[in-house]
């Protein structure tokens, strides 16, 4: 039976993330029985998390865990809640506060989709965000201090029961990522149930 790894990209990310492409690599190297699932993501919240059911019905009892960076981190949490599967979230989005910037006419940088965020869509991402208390031993929370983007600290208070890696300094993007496939990999191979 084939087995899938899901890996959730951030906002206005790319299927050709390169978080995304060092775990494709890997897997290829060393684990060429687990392939990787990158889609890419809706630029609005509902069709966002219908594409993550889709592929959640689809590979039903096949899937090892989800990887999740910012935006995906948050849909990495709830997805692995909901799912039952391990999880790795990157520099995650734990906090709605400060975003009215997103807000407004956008271009998807990747796509180059046309689009219009308004208070509604941030208030769907809220509804998909997991509480303190749904926070669970499976997820790997790893961050850097130095994320420009996202306060790691906010993280921390989110997923409290998650095993940490918190690294001082780096950036929302995580320097050095590829260093840490490996045991990722391992983690969720391990606490699969």
């Amino acid at each position: 039976m084939s087995r899938y790894l899901l890996f959730l990209h951030g906002f206005e990310g790319s299927s050709t993330s390169y978080k995304g492409q060092c775990i494709r690599r890997y897997l290829a190297a060393h684990d060429p029985d687990i392939q990787l699932l990158l889609p890419q993501l809706a630029c609005y919240p509902q069709p966002m998390w219908l594409q993550i059911q889709e592929i959640l019905n689809s590979f039903s009892g096949q899937l090892i865990g989800i990887v999740g960076a910012s935006l995906g981190g948050l849909l990495a949490a709830r997805t692995a809640i909901e799912s039952h599967l391990p999880a790795v979230l990157i520099n995650p989005l734990s906090d709605l506060d400060g975003l009215s910037g997103w807000l407004g006419e956008r271009v998807h940088p990747f796509t180059a989709e046309r689009y219009r965020l308004q208070p509604t869509h941030l208030q769907q991402l809220a509804e998909l965000m997991i509480s303190p208390q749904e926070s669970s031993h499976r997820h790997w929370l790893m961050l850097q201090t130095g994320d420009e983007v996202l306060d790691f600290r906010q993280a921390l208070q989110a997923h409290p029961q998650a095993r940490r890696t918190i690294e001082c300094g780096g950036e929302h993007g995580f320097s050095g990522f590829h260093r840490y496939v490996p045991a990722m990999i391992r983690f969720l191979l391990d606490n699969k149930e």
